[in-house]
């Protein structure tokens, strides 16, 4: 889990240093209590999906630019073949984010 990550979603206005433990937890706050480790894992698990389809989307939308060559009109392909591959490739990126598995590129 990422406690930081958390922290910074769920107490944005709040001072504290942290590394990768919750051990490592400094709480710098006398307004409210440290948070309890059981509270940050109940907060993590009820944005770890939302989390992990956002950086599926944003490494998707990079392949989606990265590819968007391919499909220009003239750009020059070898055979129809390959360019109705780099089509098809295209329209699996953007699908992906149901079942959230990345297609391999056609090259």
């Amino acid at each position: 889990m990422n406690y930081s990550r958390v922290l910074n979603q769920f107490y944005p206005d709040k001072i504290f240093l942290c590394k990768d433990t919750y051990e490592s937890l400094e709480w710098r706050e006398e307004d409210i209590p440290k948070p309890t480790n059981e509270e940050l894992c109940k907060l993590y698990e009820s944005v770890k999906n939302e989390w992990e389809l956002y950086s599926f989307r944003v490494e998707r939308d990079v392949l989606l630019k990265e590819s968007d060559l391919y499909v220009l009109p003239d750009f020059p392909h070898k055979t129809e073949e390959i360019k109705e591959k780099w089509i098809i490739y295209r329209e699996a990126l953007r699908n992906s984010t149901k079942d959230l598995i990345l297609p391999t590129p056609p090259f």
